[in-house]
């Protein structure tokens, strides 16, 4: 698999670094990285017929001719394989030889303190710890949500339970609760000053960062391999950011970082490098065809990863800058998600049996009965939404609306490409998911198959990336200037 063995060896180019000794535990970070690919792919090899023998196990929606059932939850081996690693890498990362060694008593016995040894990286282990707390919870809590399938209104809040280890050590550590506002339009710094302090709204805001990278990763689903390459890109795009700043003179007059600025950046490193090498472990099992599934686990665990080093490295506002693909996911989902448009269980794309290519699936608003002032949204939001080729709608003679294609990014991204569904008929049930008019029915417009729209995906995804950096290194200068 070229493609994969040139993301795995693409950090590599780091350990160039002059004064790598500089930069404490880069080395062996970035040696996790090969380590956490093969281990992760073996682990998930190994797990296959367990998950199987146990019952985790579904049938792949997108392939009609493939009867057989596929292992799900492949995502808790992956999680296993990181946290183990984690733990292995402790010793390599904070054993010192420059701290002071306790003494001896007269009886042979030991003076210790309840504070530890000078010298030592007390706070910054306190931190790795808690990031291990943190998603170990994650990924029970999402192992528990795929054994018994946890309703939505009951799993929303699960990630701030998890969270809860992290905001205190965020706090313990001094973390800053002050935010920059923009110097334009001007009134805003005249109003509020250039700098305005939340308190524990930024707390409030921590929180939420944590349990929306979560439950993003789960939205932003139903083709093999998007959940984990979103994770990856997302991953890779945190890793190219905190690189930047991994400068050996940092502190030093010409540097363009401070010492704790480099060192939290190194911090974040040595939680996403290892992700990454197993992420993409996990993506060779994932990928099309997919040969496991990874579950519930896999997005609980990837979102608290990538939240414990956007927030326990400091750069929680820049995090969110390369979620802006599950953002406008999340935003085109929610008229489905707050009831205004019928919501069926399955919002995946539809498949066509014979040609394999991929449509958008549908839901019916026919028997839908939202409240009178939901109702009055629907129309001009589906309408808004069809203006800009997001979705597709079918009407009646007397052009009422009767379905509209699902409100995801992955439905959008194939109506926007012409993409037409045949035409739905309406379905037995009371749950609004469509039925097709015809089984053979082929889809009109270009043929796009489950790798082509992947690829969709990813690329959607890059290029959120490449705006996350526009924005956070030129347009955020403009916006908040200096003076």
């Amino acid at each position: 698999m070229p493609s994969a063995a040139l993301l795995l060896w693409a950090p590599l180019p780091l350990l160039a670094l002059p004064a790598v000794a500089a930069l404490p535990g880069l080395a062996p970070t970035l040696l996790l990285l090969p380590a956490a690919f093969h281990a992760t792919s073996h682990a998930v090899a190994a797990c296959r017929a367990t998950l199987l023998a146990r019952g985790f196990a579904g049938r792949d929606l997108l392939k009609p001719h493939r009867p057989e059932l596929v292992p799900e939850s492949a995502g808790l081996p992956a999680a296993a394989t990181y946290v183990l690693l984690l733990f292995c890498f402790i010793p390599f990362k904070y054993a010192r030889s420059d701290v002071h060694d306790l003494e001896a008593r007269a009886d042979g016995a030991w003076q210790g303190q309840i504070g530890g040894r000078s010298g030592f990286p007390h706070h910054e282990l306190s931190l790795y710890l808690c990031a291990l707390l943190s998603i170990l919870s994650s990924v029970l809590l999402g192992w528990l949500d795929d054994i018994f399938d946890i309703r939505w209104r009951l799993k929303m809040p699960i990630p701030l339970v998890a969270s809860l280890p992290m905001l205190v050590v965020y706090h313990a550590g001094g973390g800053g609760t002050s935010v920059v506002v923009p110097g334009w339009p001007g009134f805003l710094r005249e109003l509020l000053g250039r700098v305005i302090d939340l308190g524990p709204l930024y707390y409030v805001f921590i929180s939420m960062l944590s349990t929306f990278s979560v439950h993003s990763i789960n939205i932003l689903a139903g083709i093999n391999g998007v959940e984990v390459g979103q994770a990856v890109v997302i991953a890779a795009s945190l890793c190219v950011n905190s690189a930047m700043y991994l400068d050996p003179r940092a502190g030093e007059p010409g540097s363009w970082a401070s010492k704790e600025l480099r060192d939290r950046h190194l911090f974040s490193l040595s939680l996403l490098v290892p992700f990454c090498g197993c992420a993409l472990g996990l993506l060779r099992w994932n990928r099309f065809p997919s040969r496991v599934f990874v579950g519930d686990t896999w997005c609980y665990f990837a979102g608290q990863v990538l939240a414990c080093a956007g927030v326990l490295g400091h750069f929680s506002k820049t995090l969110l800058l390369f979620f802006i693909p599950q953002v406008f996911n999340f935003l085109l989902s929610c008229p489905q998600l707050f009831g205004i448009v019928p919501c069926p269980r399955h919002r995946v794309p539809k498949v066509h049996a014979s040609s394999l290519a991929l449509y958008p699936s549908r839901a019916l608003l026919k028997d839908a009965k939202p409240s009178a002032k939901l109702s009055a949204l629907r129309r001009p939001i589906l309408e808004l939404l069809q203006a800009l080729r997001l979705v597709q709608l079918e009407y009646d003679k007397r052009g009422a609306i009767t379905s509209t294609t699902n409100l995801t990014l992955i439905n959008a991204l194939l109506v926007f490409a012409g993409v037409r569904g045949p035409p739905s008929l309406p379905a037995d049930s009371a749950d609004g998911e469509g039925k097709e008019a015809a089984a053979d029915a082929a889809p009109s417009g270009p043929r796009i198959t489950e790798p082509t729209l992947w690829g969709l995906v990813m690329g959607t995804q890059i290029a959120g990336s490449l705006l996350a950096f526009t924005v956070r290194y030129w347009l955020a200068g403009v916006v908040f200037p200096v003076q």
